[in-house]
């Protein structure tokens, strides 16, 4: 990685990092403990290595997201790379090739979507897996199972009919799926039902409800008595739900 490069601006923030008390403030004491899997020498004092916010370096280093375990298939890259990493190129000109691209591509066949759909859907579905049993009473669990969801019926739209409703309404994701496919009943009963209710008396409306604590209209998180266990698993089961009806039920198992 390009080494000497370094951010510049404030250290902290403002009435923050010098509170007294203030959970900032006691990061000294803590913070060697939190990230441990990128070494036990991380500290707020290293420096930002920049060229990790270029898409185009990462090619050099042979890494892929996982998707359920197993990084997705693409070629794009390799074409890609031949192109800025061209021999006999100045460092001028490498360094031009490599701010021209991004980590977006305008390509993509209905196939390639659809593959990558499912990658995402799957590797949702893991990870609030994973957050259910060491955190099942965080935000942040339900918000990764509220999105499992989202992705899951948007794959199942997309796989059927090749376009789904640009919303993040579940309740409207729901009806649209079973509508597409022409299915309802059975072990399938109730899952818009429960998609409808939720988001409009448990989030009112706001699909960022579980991402972030201020909505529009002056509206403020306050579900402090929410039971998110509970939530978490008819969560789980609307997707195990949604598996079987895709035939995955073998990937998990």
């Amino acid at each position: 990685m390009w080494q000497g490069m370094a951010i510049t601006g404030r250290c902290a923030i403002d009435g923050i990092a010098d509170c007294s008390g203030n959970a900032f403030s006691i990061a000294g004491s803590i913070g060697m403990s939190l990230f441990a899997s990128f070494g036990n020498e991380l500290s707020y004092e290293d420096v930002i290595q920049l060229d990790g916010a270029f898409a185009a370096t990462h090619v050099n280093y042979g890494k892929a997201p996982l998707f359920n375990g197993a990084p997705h298939e693409d070629s794009n890259w390799e074409s890609r790379k031949e192109f800025i990493f061209s021999s006999g190129l100045s460092i001028e000109e490498t360094v031009e090739r490599i701010r021209s691209v991004d980590g977006t591509a305008t390509d993509f066949g209905v196939a390639e979507r659809t593959a990558l759909w499912r990658d995402y859907w799957l590797e949702y579905i893991n990870i609030f897996n994973v957050l259910t049993g060491t955190h099942p009473d965080s935000v942040a669990t339900v918000f990764v199972g509220r999105q499992a969801i989202e992705v899951g019926f948007k794959y199942l739209l997309f796989k059927n009919t090749y376009h789904f409703p640009k919303t993040h309404d579940l309740g409207v994701l729901s009806r649209e799926f079973l509508s597409a496919y022409g299915v309802g009943g059975k072990y399938l009963e109730y899952v818009d039902d429960f998609c409808v209710l939720y988001c409009k008396y448990l989030e009112g409306g706001n699909p960022e409800y579980f991402r972030f604590p201020e909505y529009k209209s002056n509206n403020y998180f306050a579900g402090t008595c929410l039971d998110l266990k509970w939530l978490c698993r008819n969560f789980a089961l609307i997707l195990l739900k949604l598996i079987h009806f895709d035939r995955l039920d073998a990937v998990f198992k």
